[in-house]
């Protein structure tokens, strides 16, 4: 069986891809809702209005990927890696981001409303005019 390239606007509901590697890759418009990425590299992928609702990315790396559009609502990013990642304006309605690096992340006008950043590395991201209504944020306390 022949092995196709994954391209822009290219169908992959429910796709496991889990430890694929797709750095790189440009992937707009792709439709990777339901998709099973848990530990895949997509650092610097090109994910601009992608579809990604309820997608497991558990301990991925998506650190200077391109997601500005993007739809992650409902997505499990617990544990991945998205520094400095340019997401603005893109949605993560509900989506699970604890203990997530966003180190230096672009996440102006960005929708965080009711995800859960708890323990997230919110480091140098940019969250000018960011919706973080409902989000669970734990603020880590320093030294006393």
């Amino acid at each position: 069986m022949t092995e196709r390239a994954i391209g822009p606007g290219d169908n992959l509901v429910r796709a496991r891809l889990a430890g694929a590697d797709l750095s790189l890759k440009k992937l707009t418009e792709v439709n990777l809702s339901l998709a099973v990425l848990k530990g895949a590299d997509l650092r610097e992928a090109d994910l601009r209005d992608a579809l990604l609702f309820a997608a497991q990315l558990t301990d991925a790396n998506l650190s200077f990927a391109r997601l500005e559009g993007a739809d992650l609502s409902e997505a499990d990013l617990f544990g991945a890696n998205l520094t400095g990642v340019k997401a603005a304006g893109a949605d993560f309605r509900r989506a699970n981001l604890a203990v997530a690096n966003l180190h230096g992340a672009d996440l102006r006008n960005a929708v965080l409303r009711d995800a859960n950043l708890q323990g997230a590395d919110l480091t140098d991201a940019k969250l000018d005019g960011a919706d973080l209504s409902g989000a669970l944020i734990k603020v880590s306390e320093g030294p006393r």
